[in-house]
């Protein structure tokens, strides 16, 4: 009987530390929205989902996606990214955010609706 419980519990445990960690080298593609305390990345470009707040060390980076911006014209970007993605946690802007992203390749960008 004892079998019966706690295996099935071991796996659930097993589930939950691999969906809670980081990976380091995960490819997404989703819409990007940047503004006053607002980095939001939606995967998919699934606006009812939580977004991911996206987070950018590297300027030659930011500089890119800033000049694709004002190329573009938009507000919100379609990006394809090569990225790190943060364990769960309390993250950024007052803890908003269950993950983080840290891009570390920029593939495509393109124009995207706006999440409202």
């Amino acid at each position: 009987m004892a079998i019966i419980v706690f295996v099935p519990l071991g796996l659930l445990v097993v589930a939950i530390v691999f969906w809670a960690k980081g990976s380091s080298n995960v490819m997404l593609e989703g819409t990007l929205q940047q503004g006053f305390e607002e980095s939001d990345f939606y995967p998919n470009g699934d606006c009812s989902k939580h977004p991911l707040w996206w987070v950018s060390h590297n300027q030659r980076l930011n500089d890119d996606l800033d000049a694709s911006r004002e190329k573009i014209r938009a507000k919100a970007l379609h990006v394809k990214v090569r990225c790190r993605v943060s364990s769960t946690g309390m993250h950024r802007y007052l803890g908003g955010y269950f993950r983080e992203i840290e891009p570390l390749e920029i593939v495509s960008i393109g124009p995207a609706p706006r999440c409202r």
